[in-house]
């Protein structure tokens, strides 16, 4: 039933000119990830922010987000050349605001409900790692079709894969969080950021 409104519910965003509602939905989906976990006993568990793992993970975080960044950088040159580096040669302060924003907004409830809690839900079930990364990157590439893009699905898929690797190894919710949200910046600084967002547009 979970996986079932999951999946369903980015179909009824697609067409809505909304971003709050979209924040409104991610939000809900991780507060009810966050009450189940606690009434399960497992928030400890599967939402420790762990500095120490996250430390741990740092160094191939910071590789793996370098490799993001000219991944991203090459393909809006080949794809978008005319929105690379846009939005920070024309609104540097907005460009900050947008990064900071969605690392608290956006990317930690993902994480919440993606990460922490599909882990549980997984290893509960007792899935093997590679295909409980798959289906998590499934997942979380799914719901980016609200954005109306099969790329932003595509590149969420190969991203949420990636994320749920750092999670499981780490067990650090702030390895996770700190990875997504490099990966997330390089996304709106470059030029892809209008594969995911659909909301009041930038002059």
């Amino acid at each position: 039933m979970e996986l079932g409104i999951v999946v369903a519910a980015p179909l009824f965003l697609i067409d809505t000119s909304s971003q709050f509602l979209r924040f409104a939905a991610l939000l809900l989906l991780a507060a009810y990830c966050f009450w189940r976990l606690s009434t399960a006993g497992a928030r400890d568990g599967y939402l420790r922010l762990n500095w120490r793992g996250c430390r741990s993970a740092l160094p191939g975080i910071l590789l793996r987000s370098a490799l993001a960044w000219l991944a991203v950088f090459a393909a809006v040159a080949l794809l978008y050349p005319s929105q690379l580096l846009y939005l920070p040669q024309h609104a540097p302060g907005l460009t900050v605001a947008i990064v900071c924003g969605y690392a608290l907004v956006s990317v930690l409830p993902q994480e919440v409900a993606f990460r922490g809690y599909a882990s549980w839900r997984l290893e509960s079930l007792n899935v093997p790692f590679v295909p409980a990364a798959v289906v998590s990157g499934a997942v979380f590439g799914w719901v980016h079709i609200l954005y109306g893009s099969w790329l932003s699905v595509l590149l969420s898929f190969l991203a949420g894969t990636v994320f749920y690797r750092t999670y499981r190894n780490s067990r650090s919710l702030a390895a996770v969080w700190l990875e997504h949200s490099l990966f997330g910046s390089a996304v709106f600084v470059l030029g892809l950021g209008h594969l995911f967002y659909r909301g009041p547009g930038i002059d």
